[in-house]
Protein backbone atom coordinates (compact mmCIF):
# COMPACT_ATOMS: atom_id res chain seq x y z
CA UNK A 1 0.00 0.00 0.00
CA UNK A 2 1.43 3.30 -1.38
CA UNK A 3 1.72 6.46 0.88
CA UNK A 4 -1.26 8.44 -0.76
CA UNK A 5 -3.21 5.39 -0.17
CA UNK A 6 -2.78 5.68 3.59
CA UNK A 7 -3.30 8.97 3.67
CA UNK A 8 -6.56 9.04 2.05
CA UNK A 9 -7.67 5.74 3.84
CA UNK A 10 -6.88 8.00 7.28
CA UNK A 11 -8.79 11.40 5.73
CA UNK A 12 -11.74 9.16 4.77
CA UNK A 13 -11.71 7.61 8.62
CA UNK A 14 -11.62 10.43 10.15
CA UNK A 15 -14.71 11.94 7.88
CA UNK A 16 -16.76 9.42 8.86
CA UNK A 17 -16.41 9.21 12.50
CA UNK A 18 -19.26 10.27 14.49
CA UNK A 19 -18.78 13.46 16.58
CA UNK A 20 -19.32 12.28 19.15
CA UNK A 21 -16.26 9.81 18.86
CA UNK A 22 -14.08 12.67 18.71
CA UNK A 23 -12.02 14.51 21.32
CA UNK A 24 -12.50 18.15 20.13
CA UNK A 25 -15.16 20.12 21.84
CA UNK A 26 -18.42 20.78 20.10
CA UNK A 27 -19.28 23.74 17.73
CA UNK A 28 -22.73 25.97 18.69
CA UNK A 29 -24.05 24.39 15.93
CA UNK A 30 -23.51 20.82 17.03
CA UNK A 31 -24.84 21.85 20.40
CA UNK A 32 -28.15 22.75 18.58
CA UNK A 33 -28.26 19.99 16.96
CA UNK A 34 -28.01 17.83 20.33
CA UNK A 35 -30.33 19.88 22.03
CA UNK A 36 -33.52 19.38 18.65
CA UNK A 37 -32.84 15.52 18.76
CA UNK A 38 -32.56 14.22 22.46
CA UNK A 39 -34.74 15.02 25.35
CA UNK A 40 -32.06 14.85 28.16
CA UNK A 41 -29.86 17.35 26.01
CA UNK A 42 -33.07 19.61 26.48
CA UNK A 43 -33.27 19.76 29.98
CA UNK A 44 -29.44 19.50 30.88
CA UNK A 45 -29.33 22.70 28.58
CA UNK A 46 -32.49 24.68 29.26
CA UNK A 47 -32.34 23.76 33.14
CA UNK A 48 -29.15 25.21 32.87
CA UNK A 49 -30.05 28.36 31.09
CA UNK A 50 -33.01 28.87 32.95
CA UNK A 51 -30.87 28.57 36.69
CA UNK A 52 -28.51 31.25 35.27
CA UNK A 53 -31.57 33.64 34.12
CA UNK A 54 -32.94 33.31 37.48
CA UNK A 55 -29.54 34.21 39.30
CA UNK A 56 -29.71 37.47 36.59
CA UNK A 57 -33.01 38.15 37.46
CA UNK A 58 -32.09 38.13 41.50
CA UNK A 59 -29.40 40.65 40.61
CA UNK A 60 -31.65 43.37 39.05
CA UNK A 61 -33.88 42.57 42.20
CA UNK A 62 -31.10 43.10 44.14
CA UNK A 63 -30.34 46.44 42.82
CA UNK A 64 -33.71 47.65 43.02
CA UNK A 65 -33.33 46.92 46.30
CA UNK A 66 -30.76 49.08 47.15
CA UNK A 67 -31.69 51.99 44.85
CA UNK A 68 -35.13 52.53 46.57
CA UNK A 69 -33.15 52.12 50.37
CA UNK A 70 -31.20 55.12 51.42
CA UNK A 71 -27.87 53.26 51.82
CA UNK A 72 -24.91 55.00 51.67
CA UNK A 73 -23.13 55.38 47.92
CA UNK A 74 -20.23 54.30 49.06
CA UNK A 75 -21.16 50.68 50.00
CA UNK A 76 -24.20 50.83 48.08
CA UNK A 77 -21.24 50.64 45.05
CA UNK A 78 -19.40 47.92 46.90
CA UNK A 79 -22.22 45.78 47.84
CA UNK A 80 -23.33 45.44 44.27
CA UNK A 81 -20.33 44.98 42.73
CA UNK A 82 -19.60 41.95 45.25
CA UNK A 83 -23.47 40.74 44.74
CA UNK A 84 -22.79 40.91 40.41
CA UNK A 85 -20.24 38.37 40.67
CA UNK A 86 -22.87 35.51 40.92
CA UNK A 87 -24.54 36.34 37.78
CA UNK A 88 -21.36 36.94 35.92
CA UNK A 89 -19.99 33.70 36.47
CA UNK A 90 -23.35 32.16 36.34
CA UNK A 91 -23.57 33.67 32.61
CA UNK A 92 -20.06 32.39 31.58
CA UNK A 93 -21.21 29.29 32.68
CA UNK A 94 -24.43 28.85 30.37
CA UNK A 95 -22.11 30.35 27.67
CA UNK A 96 -19.30 27.61 28.30
CA UNK A 97 -22.48 25.24 27.77
CA UNK A 98 -24.04 26.78 24.40
CA UNK A 99 -20.34 27.76 23.34
CA UNK A 100 -17.92 24.88 24.15
CA UNK A 101 -15.26 25.97 21.88
CA UNK A 102 -14.89 29.10 23.57
CA UNK A 103 -14.79 28.15 27.25
CA UNK A 104 -11.53 29.21 27.74
CA UNK A 105 -12.86 32.73 26.76
CA UNK A 106 -15.56 32.67 29.09
CA UNK A 107 -13.09 31.14 31.98
CA UNK A 108 -11.10 34.25 31.36
CA UNK A 109 -14.09 36.77 32.18
CA UNK A 110 -14.72 34.70 35.06
CA UNK A 111 -11.72 34.58 36.85
CA UNK A 112 -11.18 38.28 36.06
CA UNK A 113 -14.41 39.17 37.86
CA UNK A 114 -14.12 36.61 40.52
CA UNK A 115 -10.86 38.65 41.57
CA UNK A 116 -12.37 42.22 41.96
CA UNK A 117 -14.76 40.36 43.58
CA UNK A 118 -12.73 39.42 46.33
CA UNK A 119 -10.94 43.15 46.42
CA UNK A 120 -13.99 44.55 47.02
CA UNK A 121 -14.88 42.35 49.92
CA UNK A 122 -11.86 43.50 51.59
CA UNK A 123 -12.41 46.91 50.80
CA UNK A 124 -15.86 46.85 52.49
CA UNK A 125 -14.32 44.91 55.07
CA UNK A 126 -11.84 47.79 55.87
CA UNK A 127 -14.62 50.56 55.36
CA UNK A 128 -16.89 48.49 58.21
CA UNK A 129 -13.78 48.73 60.18
CA UNK A 130 -13.25 52.79 59.90
CA UNK A 131 -10.55 52.35 57.04
CA UNK A 132 -7.17 52.00 57.82
CA UNK A 133 -6.70 55.37 59.36
CA UNK A 134 -9.58 54.33 61.70
CA UNK A 135 -8.12 50.91 61.96
CA UNK A 136 -4.21 52.28 62.73
CA UNK A 137 -6.68 54.65 65.56
CA UNK A 138 -8.60 51.78 67.11
CA UNK A 139 -5.81 49.36 67.72
CA UNK A 140 -2.68 50.46 66.06
CA UNK A 141 0.29 49.64 67.79
CA UNK A 142 -1.07 46.34 69.05
CA UNK A 143 0.81 42.81 68.35
CA UNK A 144 -1.49 40.40 65.71
CA UNK A 145 -0.74 36.82 65.14
CA UNK A 146 0.82 36.89 61.48
CA UNK A 147 0.75 32.72 61.44
CA UNK A 148 -2.70 32.56 60.06
CA UNK A 149 -4.17 30.48 57.27
CA UNK A 150 -2.75 29.37 54.81
CA UNK A 151 0.59 29.56 56.99
CA UNK A 152 -0.94 28.85 60.00
CA UNK A 153 1.68 25.79 60.95
CA UNK A 154 4.39 28.01 60.66
CA UNK A 155 5.22 28.74 64.30
CA UNK A 156 8.27 31.00 63.01
CA UNK A 157 6.21 33.85 62.02
CA UNK A 158 6.50 36.27 65.06
CA UNK A 159 3.90 38.72 65.73
CA UNK A 160 3.79 42.21 64.64
CA UNK A 161 2.88 45.43 65.75
CA UNK A 162 -0.15 46.79 63.42
CA UNK A 163 0.63 49.69 61.78
CA UNK A 164 -0.37 52.04 58.47
CA UNK A 165 2.63 50.40 56.72
CA UNK A 166 1.63 46.75 57.38
CA UNK A 167 -1.89 47.41 56.51
CA UNK A 168 -0.70 49.09 52.96
CA UNK A 169 0.78 45.45 52.48
CA UNK A 170 -2.32 43.36 53.52
CA UNK A 171 -3.84 45.67 51.01
CA UNK A 172 -1.16 45.05 48.13
CA UNK A 173 -1.69 41.35 48.81
CA UNK A 174 -5.14 41.29 47.81
CA UNK A 175 -4.63 44.34 45.43
CA UNK A 176 -2.08 41.61 43.28
CA UNK A 177 -5.00 39.25 42.71
CA UNK A 178 -6.97 41.54 40.11
CA UNK A 179 -3.83 41.53 38.18
CA UNK A 180 -1.87 38.29 38.44
CA UNK A 181 -5.05 36.16 38.49
CA UNK A 182 -6.79 37.29 35.13
CA UNK A 183 -2.84 37.57 33.50
CA UNK A 184 -2.28 34.13 34.13
CA UNK A 185 -5.58 32.97 33.29
CA UNK A 186 -5.06 35.03 29.87
CA UNK A 187 -1.92 33.96 28.85
CA UNK A 188 -3.17 30.40 29.46
CA UNK A 189 -6.21 31.18 27.56
CA UNK A 190 -3.98 32.11 24.64
CA UNK A 191 -2.39 28.86 24.69
CA UNK A 192 -5.04 26.43 24.61
CA UNK A 193 -6.75 28.17 22.31
CA UNK A 194 -3.37 28.11 19.57
CA UNK A 195 -2.62 24.38 20.82
CA UNK A 196 -6.39 23.19 20.02
CA UNK A 197 -5.87 25.26 16.71
CA UNK A 198 -2.57 24.07 15.40
CA UNK A 199 -3.53 20.62 16.84
CA UNK A 200 0.08 21.07 18.13
CA UNK A 201 1.61 18.00 20.72
CA UNK A 202 4.62 20.27 21.31
CA UNK A 203 5.57 19.41 24.97
CA UNK A 204 4.06 22.50 27.14
CA UNK A 205 4.34 21.00 30.29
CA UNK A 206 7.00 23.31 31.97
CA UNK A 207 4.49 26.84 30.93
CA UNK A 208 1.23 24.51 32.33
CA UNK A 209 3.24 24.14 35.39
CA UNK A 210 4.20 27.77 35.59
CA UNK A 211 0.64 29.08 34.85
CA UNK A 212 -1.00 26.44 37.49
CA UNK A 213 1.66 27.42 40.35
CA UNK A 214 1.92 31.43 39.43
CA UNK A 215 -2.13 31.40 40.26
CA UNK A 216 -2.31 29.34 42.86
CA UNK A 217 0.67 31.31 45.22
CA UNK A 218 -1.43 34.62 44.10
CA UNK A 219 -5.08 33.11 45.66
CA UNK A 220 -2.73 31.76 48.94
CA UNK A 221 -1.30 35.59 49.08
CA UNK A 222 -4.34 37.31 49.11
CA UNK A 223 -6.11 34.85 50.89
CA UNK A 224 -3.65 35.21 53.84
CA UNK A 225 -3.96 38.79 53.63
CA UNK A 226 -7.58 39.17 54.59
CA UNK A 227 -7.62 36.57 56.96
CA UNK A 228 -4.81 38.62 58.60
CA UNK A 229 -7.49 41.43 58.64
CA UNK A 230 -10.05 39.74 59.17
CA UNK A 231 -9.11 37.24 62.03
CA UNK A 232 -6.94 39.92 64.32
CA UNK A 233 -9.01 42.88 63.88
CA UNK A 234 -12.18 41.97 64.05
CA UNK A 235 -11.44 40.29 67.12
CA UNK A 236 -9.95 43.12 68.74
CA UNK A 237 -12.74 45.44 67.80
CA UNK A 238 -15.78 44.39 69.18
CA UNK A 239 -18.18 46.57 67.09
CA UNK A 240 -17.06 44.35 63.70
CA UNK A 241 -19.26 41.44 64.79
CA UNK A 242 -22.26 43.66 64.33
CA UNK A 243 -21.31 44.14 60.35
CA UNK A 244 -21.12 40.12 59.83
CA UNK A 245 -17.41 40.33 57.69
CA UNK A 246 -16.65 36.48 58.03
CA UNK A 247 -20.02 35.35 56.41
CA UNK A 248 -19.97 38.18 53.75
CA UNK A 249 -16.11 37.13 53.15
CA UNK A 250 -16.98 33.75 52.80
CA UNK A 251 -19.91 33.50 50.49
CA UNK A 252 -17.74 35.12 47.86
CA UNK A 253 -14.37 33.37 49.10
CA UNK A 254 -16.16 29.89 48.53
CA UNK A 255 -16.50 30.61 45.16
CA UNK A 256 -12.65 30.11 44.34
CA UNK A 257 -13.01 27.01 46.38
CA UNK A 258 -15.53 25.22 44.70
CA UNK A 259 -14.49 26.20 41.27
CA UNK A 260 -11.43 24.80 41.66
CA UNK A 261 -12.05 21.79 43.59
CA UNK A 262 -14.52 20.96 41.17
CA UNK A 263 -12.53 21.33 37.87
CA UNK A 264 -10.05 18.88 39.82
CA UNK A 265 -12.50 16.00 40.67
CA UNK A 266 -14.38 15.99 37.79
CA UNK A 267 -11.12 15.82 35.58
CA UNK A 268 -9.74 12.79 37.92
CA UNK A 269 -13.19 10.93 38.62
CA UNK A 270 -15.03 8.94 35.51
CA UNK A 271 -18.61 9.56 35.47
CA UNK A 272 -19.78 6.24 36.40
CA UNK A 273 -22.42 4.64 33.73
CA UNK A 274 -21.32 7.17 30.85
CA UNK A 275 -20.28 5.70 27.40
CA UNK A 276 -16.97 7.27 25.84
CA UNK A 277 -18.91 7.39 22.40
CA UNK A 278 -21.17 5.63 19.79
CA UNK A 279 -24.62 5.81 19.35
CA UNK A 280 -26.91 7.16 21.85
CA UNK A 281 -24.15 9.15 23.50
CA UNK A 282 -24.78 12.96 23.76
CA UNK A 283 -22.47 14.67 25.68
CA UNK A 284 -18.84 12.39 25.66
CA UNK A 285 -15.67 12.66 26.50
CA UNK A 286 -14.49 16.20 27.47
CA UNK A 287 -17.58 17.64 26.79
CA UNK A 288 -19.15 15.38 29.67
CA UNK A 289 -16.66 16.82 31.79
CA UNK A 290 -17.63 20.40 30.83
CA UNK A 291 -21.24 19.96 30.90
CA UNK A 292 -21.48 18.69 34.34
CA UNK A 293 -19.63 21.27 35.79
CA UNK A 294 -20.81 24.46 33.57
CA UNK A 295 -24.50 23.08 35.08
CA UNK A 296 -22.96 22.73 38.78
CA UNK A 297 -21.89 25.96 38.42
CA UNK A 298 -24.76 27.76 37.62
CA UNK A 299 -26.78 25.70 40.18
CA UNK A 300 -23.98 26.42 42.90
CA UNK A 301 -24.31 30.57 41.57
CA UNK A 302 -27.87 30.13 42.65
CA UNK A 303 -27.59 28.89 45.56
CA UNK A 304 -24.61 30.86 46.57
CA UNK A 305 -26.69 34.47 45.24
CA UNK A 306 -29.55 33.34 47.74
CA UNK A 307 -27.28 33.20 50.80
CA UNK A 308 -25.31 35.90 49.82
CA UNK A 309 -29.01 38.35 49.20
CA UNK A 310 -29.99 37.48 52.85
CA UNK A 311 -26.22 38.74 54.40
CA UNK A 312 -26.09 41.66 52.12
CA UNK A 313 -29.72 43.25 52.13
CA UNK A 314 -29.74 43.27 55.65
CA UNK A 315 -28.52 46.76 56.53
CA UNK A 316 -27.00 47.44 59.53
CA UNK A 317 -26.86 51.33 60.72
CA UNK A 318 -23.62 52.01 59.53
CA UNK A 319 -24.60 51.12 56.06
CA UNK A 320 -27.60 53.33 55.86
CA UNK A 321 -27.19 57.59 55.29
CA UNK A 322 -26.99 59.72 58.13
CA UNK A 323 -30.05 61.65 58.76
CA UNK A 324 -28.54 65.06 58.91
CA UNK A 325 -27.63 64.34 55.18
CA UNK A 326 -31.33 63.59 54.39
CA UNK A 327 -33.55 66.65 53.55
CA UNK A 328 -37.07 64.34 52.79
CA UNK A 329 -38.47 63.22 55.76
CA UNK A 330 -39.82 60.23 54.60
CA UNK A 331 -36.98 59.08 53.44
CA UNK A 332 -35.32 59.33 56.79
CA UNK A 333 -38.47 57.43 58.21
CA UNK A 334 -37.80 54.78 55.59
CA UNK A 335 -34.80 54.25 56.87
CA UNK A 336 -35.82 54.16 60.66
CA UNK A 337 -38.04 51.48 59.57
CA UNK A 338 -35.69 49.21 58.05
CA UNK A 339 -33.41 49.01 60.67
CA UNK A 340 -36.22 48.41 62.65
CA UNK A 341 -37.32 45.52 60.74
CA UNK A 342 -33.67 44.10 60.66
CA UNK A 343 -33.01 43.99 64.05
CA UNK A 344 -36.25 41.84 65.12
Amino acid sequence: MTLNTLIMTRNHSAQEMPLNCTARLPHFADRLEQVSTDVTAVVVMFGGTLASLITVLLYLEECLYFCRNPFTARRRSKMLKILAVYPVISTTATSSLWFPQACAVADFAASWYLSLAIYQVFTLMVDYLGGKRGIVESIGGLKIRMNTLPICCCVCIHPKPLNMVLLRRFHLGVLQLTVVYPVTTYVSTLITTDRSGQGSNQDTASADLVLRVVPLVSVLMAVYSITCVCRNVSTHMPHASVFRLRPKLAVVMIIMGLTRLQSLVLSLVRIPGGKDCGPGTIFTGPDRTKVIGSVLTVLEMLLLGLLARRLFTQPVEDDLEDPCDVTDQHFHEKRVMIVRTTSL
